[in-house]
């Protein structure tokens, strides 16, 4: 153990700033863009700082628009950026839980981590709003950097309720929530993981049927809640695996399975009856969690 914290102040020491690491970490699309912003002489200053840099590549992979747009506003550079920067902590990797909650005031927004397949036999990985953390705990004289695979962008800024309010694609499933009174559960604190059926969904369920659940309160919401899990899932963290569901009994719990081709589906098995759908849209971020679009109502 003294080793070990000897060996952490010995190369915190001996490191750089938060630029002059991100730049010998080969992050230098990230560091031109600090510039740029006129955030090189905070993130040289005594911090300390978490940041989560996006590599060359995650920049590289933004729309040509967008990186236009960010490089001529520089106020938006500047929101962005420091979207990317926790000040007054050095978060190291072992210091990640999942299902953290880092709020970002000034972007009214925030950040929702998470920690993947962690077990006794490996340290699982980290996402932060979905993107993946690829290398941790590069230490500086004034804090701590994770690369990341992708830039943290947009702002997540509404509620699982608004996000399905404000989708068209999710009319029916919103008539469906409001029906159940389930509304401000998808509204309240989270993270949750919504299963969203899509119009197309509730229109395979024949007519009177569909009628049927919507006018039986009860069975509408346990239906319902069987689509929700508590935590957020993100697509990077889905695998082969079993949920339990805010349904609440063993036989709503749900299975994920992926596979080649970039293909998700969830599985349920209620009174005998397997129903399977496939994810059509992943990732949609909001305030309390995650949605991900899917074709059938399970």
């Amino acid at each position: 153990m003294k080793i070990a914290v000897l060996t952490f102040l010995l190369s915190t020491a001996l490191a750089g700033n938060i630029v002059e690491e991100l730049t010998a970490a080969g992050a230098t699309t990230l560091v031109d863009l600090v510039v740029k912003a006129g955030l090189a002489d905070t993130l040289t200053g005594p911090g300390p700082f978490t940041v989560v840099a996006p590599d060359n590549e995650a920049f590289a992979k933004l729309p040509a628009e967008l990186l236009a747009t960010l490089s001529g506003d520089v106020e938006l550079l500047k929101k962005v950026l420091l979207f990317h920067v926790v000040p007054g902590m050095a978060v190291m990797k072992k210091d990640i839980a999942n299902n953290m909650v880092v709020p970002f005031p000034d972007a009214d927004s925030l950040h929702i981590v998470n920690v993947y397949l962690k077990s006794k036999f490996y340290d699982g990985f980290v996402t932060v709003n979905g993107k993946l953390m690829k290398k941790y705990d590069i230490t500086a004289d004034n804090g701590v950097i994770h690369i990341l695979s992708d830039v943290v962008y947009p702002f997540p800024s509404a509620t699982i309720a608004q996000l399905v309010a404000a989708d068209d694609r999710f009319s029916t499933l919103l008539a469906a929530v409001v029906a159940a009174g389930l509304a401000d559960t998808l509204a309240s604190e989270g993270p949750f993981t919504v299963f969203a059926p899509t119009n197309e969904a509730f229109a395979k369920i024949p007519k009177d049927a569909l009628d049927g659940l919507l006018a039986d309160t009860e069975a509408l919401k346990k239906v319902l809640l069987r689509h929700v899990l508590p935590g957020a899932l993100f697509k990077k963290g889905i695998s082969w695996d079993t949920h339990s569901t805010a349904g609440g009994e063993e036989e709503d719990m749900i299975a994920t399975q992926v596979f080649k081709g970039d293909v998700i589906k969830v599985v349920s098995s209620v009174g005998g009856t397997r129903k399977g759908a496939r994810v059509v849209a992943a990732d949609i971020i909001a305030t309390n969690g995650v949605i991900h679009a899917i074709d059938t109502v399970i």
